[in-house]
């Protein structure tokens, strides 16, 4: 097998956001210093973190340099080209296409709905030998996945068959010699995982995408009709409604049951999978259900490998009528495609006591039931499944959004009570958002005895408060910082610079009183270099998940410490 898995973490670009645990159908996340992983054993590969990444972070291996070696290695290497190539190689007649992969050192190319067909077939003979009961479809290799590990109870329901891929193989290697190689193209990150455990059938699995690029990179025409006809036609022969297997529903169309009264209907995406598997075991039926399951929604058509954007509906579309058009071959006698899936749970088996969960949520500050949010910042659907992360090892206390928003408050108001000058924050409204005990004893003993009885003055007008609540007024107005600006009222001497946090909406003002010695404000200078020193690393730690209250402080901080050495130096 490979040394890298299917899908990957590139940790520089990952920005610890935790849409991917949010979006992970089974939490298949690991957070290590803030970086998010891919938890190999506990992945099935449906590829949909490699979709909602904002940052690109979640990759998708590229299988074309190991594809170009097993080219230059062997002679006999066949393409199996997934039937969903209809709706994202619209651009290109299909001769065209097939005689464009040949150049690019294949010696056929094959439809993978060949083996789709075949497998329908042995699904048929299957379903009418045995007794009444529900059966799903093993056509779909991250459907399997997901019982195996989270559903392993229903693995008796689950068709002992081949899958559509390794039954194209089969047949390949039997018609052709078991010594040719069969490379995979399509749009599923599952068949990269399937074809690293079944080195014997498929040495690798490429995307339509890598396809396209290695095209490109090629310069191989794709406009051009081949001149020989032999060379631009799909072997050993067409597919008929093997084709519409990458639509949603599209394998029932093979599964006929002759007489016998079958049952079948669609699911697609993996949030309708997992509910139509929940306590599916405990029923019984006197009828035969088949249960065509698929992880993406829609079908193969919408696999995270796809090229095309286009309307699911186009897709289905191209899909059909192509299927529709084609004439079906005769099947070529099945080789034995059945096959034995093995389970392999992957859920928590650790059974945490209530104490243990107890002093996990008491980590992140969360003591009691009203802590408990469930806000699903952190990428869980509870406080309680993130505790159990925690104890697992696959999460990090500072994932927790309320936490670390506390800690930022908290530091920030740290901050700003040791900072030694005068800080008030005001917002459009001219009223007080925050200020520090040094404003309020600068402005007098009046202010100070109010700021006693309600720490921080929040909302108090900054008219009742100082007599130059226009100098804010006027860089709330015209976004134009203040820098420097001496203030006399009575035998007071005050240097007053208003810095902008969002123009027009919230500013900053630094009162210094111009009466103090040197060696004070020379000390307010060391003073103010320590604590900025000692906090601001916490600060950026946590700035991702805090927003604008992280920006504040961060900007605030800046242009205190800019401000105060100044004029100074």
């Amino acid at each position: 097998m490979m040394t890298q898995r299917p899908i990957y973490t590139e940790p520089d670009n990952c920005q610890d956001c935790y849409k991917c645990i949010r979006e992970c159908p089974v939490k298949a996340i690991r957070i290590e210093n803030n970086k998010a992983y891919i938890i190999a054993d506990r992945c099935i590969y449906c590829g949909h973190c490699t979709q909602i990444c904002p940052t690109g972070a979640k990759k998708i291996r590229n299988g074309v340099p190991v594809v170009k070696a097993i080219l230059q290695q062997h002679k006999k290497v066949i393409l199996s080209l997934a039937p969903s190539y209809v709706s994202e190689f619209s651009d290109i007649p299909t001769p065209v296409l097939i005689h464009a992969i040949k150049q690019l050192g294949f010696s056929d190319v094959s439809e993978t709905a060949l083996g789709a067909e075949l497998v329908s077939d042995t699904v048929n003979r299957y379903l009418l030998e045995s007794p009444p009961g529900i059966y799903i479809s093993s056509a779909c290799p991250v459907v399997v996945e997901y019982i195996r590990k989270y559903a392993p109870e229903i693995l008796p329901s689950l068709t002992p068959v081949l899958s559509p891929l390794l039954a194209h193989a089969r047949l390949l290697k039997s018609k052709y010699g078991e010594d040719t190689k069969v490379i995979f193209a399509g749009p599923c990150i599952g068949k990269k995982i399937e074809a690293d455990n079944h080195k014997e059938l498929v040495q690798i699995a490429i995307t339509f995408k890598d396809l396209r690029q290695w095209l490109g990179e090629e310069g191989i025409a794709l406009d051009v009709p081949p001149q020989n006809k032999e060379n631009s036609e799909f072997v050993p022969y067409h597919s008929g409604e093997g084709a519409l297997y990458p639509v949603e529903g599209g394998m029932l169309a093979g599964i006929h049951g002759d007489d016998k009264k079958i049952i079948k209907m669609a699911f697609s995406g993996m949030e309708n999978v997992r509910d139509v598997l929940r306590n599916l075991h405990r029923e019984n039926r006197k009828d035969s259900v088949f249960l065509e399951l698929l992880s993406c929604k829609g079908g193969c058509i919408n696999g995270p490998g796809k090229l095309s954007p286009s309307s699911l509906a186009l897709k289905r579309y191209e899909v059909t009528r192509k299927a529709e058009k084609e004439r079906p071959a005769p099947l070529v006698a099945p080789p034995d495609l059945f096959a034995c899936y093995k389970a392999d749970p992957q859920t928590d088996t650790t059974d945490y006591s209530e104490e243990q969960i107890v002093q996990a949520l008491s980590a992140v500050g969360k003591t009691s039931a009203a802590d408990e949010l469930n806000c699903s910042g952190c990428g869980y659907d509870s406080c309680r499944d993130f505790a159990r992360a925690l104890l697992a090892g696959r999460a990090e206390e500072n994932m927790c959004v309320s936490y670390m928003r506390k800690i930022a408050h908290d530091k920030a108001t740290v901050l700003l009570q040791k900072i030694p000058a005068g800080v008030i924050l005001a917002d459009s409204d001219l009223k007080v958002v925050d200020m520090n005990r040094f404003a309020a004893e600068l402005l007098g003993e009046e202010t100070s005895l109010v700021y006693d009885a309600s720490p921080g003055l929040q909302g108090v007008a900054l008219e009742d408060i100082c007599s130059f609540p226009g100098l804010f007024g006027a860089a709330l107005s015209t976004g134009k910082e203040i820098i420097e600006r001496q203030i006399r009222e009575n035998d007071k001497i005050w240097m007053l610079s208003i810095y902008n946090i969002q123009p027009h909406r919230l500013v900053f003002g630094l009162l210094q009183d111009m009466r103090e010695p040197y060696g004070k404000k020379q000390w307010m200078l060391n003073k103010t270099d320590e604590v900025i020193r000692k906090h601001m690393e916490t600060v950026r730690q946590i700035a991702c998940l805090l927003g604008e209250n992280a920006a504040f402080t961060d900007t605030s901080l800046k242009a205190v410490i800019e401000t105060l050495k100044g004029k100074e130096e």
